[in-house]
Parts: C-alpha cells; structure tokens; sequence
C-alpha cells in the first residue's frame, strides 16, 4: 500500500512531467479515434455511394450472366414477369424495384469518342431505387420513348457537351452488328459516385431494347430496402423462393459486389494506416518514459539506497507510468468524444476547404463529409496507451532498479 502511495505522489510531485508525458499519450489518442472516425465515415459513405447510385440492395440476375457481368453481355438476360415482380415485392422492408439493361459503348461528340456504360430504365421506376433525382445540376430525366440522355457532369466537361446537344452511342447489338442510337442531353448529374460522373450514360429502356436487339429483357433487376442490414438474410430467402419459379435466377446482396470488396480492401489500406499511426505514437510514448527514466536515476539510487528492493522500485516505477498513461488516455478520450461530436454533428466539408471537386480523386463525397462513432476504438486505444505506458517503463526502471545506488546517485 505504502508504494502505490508513494507512485501516486510522485504523479503529483512532478506535475510537469506528468503533464507533458500524459498530453503525448492524449494527443496520440485523440488522433487516432478522429482519423478513426474520419475513414469510417468514408467507408460508409463509399457503401451509401454503392447502393444509391450503382447497386441498390438486392440484385436478381441470370446466373450465368452474373459470371460474365464485368463484360456487359447481352445474353443470358433476364425477362421480368409478373411472377417475379410479385416474389420481389414480398421480401421484407420492400421499397421499389428498377428494370435495367447495362451495354458498352462508344459515346460521340461529333469529334470525338469515349468508351462508357450505357444504362437503359425506365425513369419512374429508377428514380424510385436510386438517388439520382437530386443530384440533378442541369436540365431533367427523360420520359420513355424520348430520344434523350442523362449523364454524369464530369463526362459532359470533358466532352464539351451541354443540354440540347446531340451524342451517338455506337454499340453491338445481340447480334454483334454494329448500331446506334442518338440522343439529346436532357440532364447532367453530379453524385458522389465518380464511375456515374464520369462513365455512365442513361437512357429509355424501350429505346436501347430496340437497338440491342433484346426484345424485353434486361440485364437485372435491382431492388431497393428500407434498412441494408436486410440485404443479406433477405438475399437468401429470396434466392430460395425463386427457385419456384426459375432455378438459373440468383439473387445478390449489396456486400457481394465487386464494389464492395474493392472499398472493403481500401478498408484493409486504412487500417494498416492506422497500424502505422500507433507504433508512431508507441514510440513517443516509449522515447518519453524512458528519458523520464534516465532524468531520475539519482531518485531511484536514494531509493535502493534507503534500503527498497529491486521489485519495489520497479513495481513503483511501472506503476506511476500506467497511471500516466491512464490520465492520457483518459484525456485523450475527453478530447476525441468532443471532437468526434463536432464532426459527427456538422461534418467537414473537404471541398470548400480545398476549393477542390474531392470526387475527382476518387474520394466518395459531395458535399460534407461526417465521423462515425466506432465506441470499440474508444476502448482500443484507451487500452493500447495504458499497455504501451506500462511495458514501456519496465525496462528502464529495471535498469536503474539492478545498479549500484551510489552509481544511480552520480550517474555512473
């Protein structure tokens, strides 16, 4: 009893110390759970992009189309009929369901040509399964049977297009026989998905149907939930309930798509940073108490000299350290609750600080962007601090702790 007494009045003895020590313990905390908080609320908003702009929730394909589906073929398409309609409408937290036929092609200005992904829907229901109706900064979706397009603004710049212009899309029908379509801009949208701002042209199903060659088929049908934690259980109940009607039909969830894993293993990149960020601030920590260690050597000799043992003065040692390190991380957590709260609440908004359209670098944010409360990191690295603090002074403290005290006393 009498020695943790002893390790708590040298915390308040040397106040300064204390300070300094427990401000770099705190700081490195602090930084962690806010960039912790930063790159988990990108994460979320890369899975919001995914779903409102490219994916929707539930996805119900031909299985063998989906082997092929980075190709964009236009066989083993699907026929929506009323029976599927109906099995799709009875899965749990329904919204809306979207028809859709994906094709490559050649967009032409007239002088010039860019390969992108053209996106035959039918506009009420599309707009019904994804967000796009906001994101319109001019003119506005088309009506089926119009010879018109949407596409993303970043497309448009780069052509040189505007509302009223005139494009042709050269593509392959069914057949491979070569067709076009020309169309007028009716819209130009700009989300915080870069493949739709740059790669994607939308236009009237009827109209590429006809072009293609494909009579009433599509590519997939894409569904929209109430809740995306839905996805995965309802993916599999529906699957099953398909098999009724057509064995080759499969139905994907959201987290199964190649989008997904590509934002799942930039994940796995962050995290590595974030490995990287607490050796740093390990090392801090460790360089802190062990000059803190070296500044009291002539203590620790008057210590062994008034006759304490060796295990006495460490377990002082490394107990005044922890609870360095308790005070930091207690801080540290202070801090970044208040600050995860603020960015949490009213968000930073990365473009008007740069002046720059961040989506063109492949960062998933329009607008403001907002920290997600992750209360496991909290815990994390409230408790990695405390470790490092305490395994850090073991080793000088033995140090000190084994020399002559008279040695300690003059260091020698």
């Amino acid at each position: 009893m009498f020695l943790t007494k002893l390790a708590f009045k040298n915390l308040i003895r040397h106040r300064t110390r204390t300070i300094v020590t427990a401000s770099i313990i705190a700081f490195a905390i602090f930084f962690f759970i806010l960039f912790d908080s930063l790159l988990a609320g990108i994460t979320e908003l890369s899975y919001q992009n995914i779903i409102d702009y490219e994916a929707g929730h539930l996805q119900v394909v031909e299985q063998e189309y989906w082997e092929e589906e980075d190709e964009l073929p236009l066989t083993n398409l699907l026929v929506v009929d009323r029976q599927l309609s109906a099995a799709v409408e009875n899965v749990k937290g329904y919204q809306a369901s979207s028809m859709e036929l994906n094709f490559p092609a050649r967009l032409n200005n007239g002088t010039n040509e860019l390969p992108v992904v053209g996106k035959g829907v039918i506009p009420g229901s599309f707009t019904e399964v994804f967000a796009l109706e906001d994101q319109f900064v001019e003119g506005t979706m088309f009506s089926p049977g119009e010879y018109k397009a949407v596409m993303g603004k970043r497309l448009a710049d780069l052509l040189k297009l505007e509302i009223g212009d005139y494009i042709t899309l050269l593509v392959k029908d069914k057949n491979e026989t070569f067709n076009t379509i020309d169309a007028e801009i009716s819209g130009l949208v700009h989300t915080g998905n870069p493949n739709i701002n740059s790669n994607a042209v939308y236009l009237p199903l009827d109209i590429v149907q006809q072009a293609l060659n494909v009579n009433n088929r599509v590519s997939k049908l894409i569904v929209r939930l109430g809740n995306k934690n839905l996805a995965m259980g309802e993916a599999t109940l529906l699957a099953n309930s398909l098999k009724t009607i057509n064995d080759s039909l499969a139905v994907y969830s959201w987290d199964q798509l190649e989008a997904v894993s590509i934002a799942g293993a930039k994940q796995m990149g962050n995290q590595l940073i974030m490995v990287i960020i607490l050796l740093i601030a390990a090392i801090a920590i460790i360089n802190t108490v062990i000059l803190t260690a070296l500044e009291r050597m002539e203590e620790i000799g008057m210590m062994k000299a008034l006759g304490l043992q060796e295990k006495e003065i460490i377990y002082t040692f490394v107990l005044e350290s922890t609870g360095i390190g308790i005070l930091g991380g207690i801080i540290g957590v202070m801090i970044g609750v208040f600050g995860v709260g603020l960015f949490a609440r009213y968000g930073l908004d990365l473009g008007a600080l740069t002046g720059l359209d961040i989506s063109s670098f492949g960062i998933p944010v329009l607008g403001k962007m907002y920290g997600v409360w992750n209360l496991e990191a909290f815990l994390y690295v409230f408790t990695f601090g405390v470790i490092v603090s305490l395994l850090s002074s073991i080793l000088p403290a033995y140090w000190a702790a084994v020399k002559d005290p008279v040695k300690a006393i003059y260091h020698r």
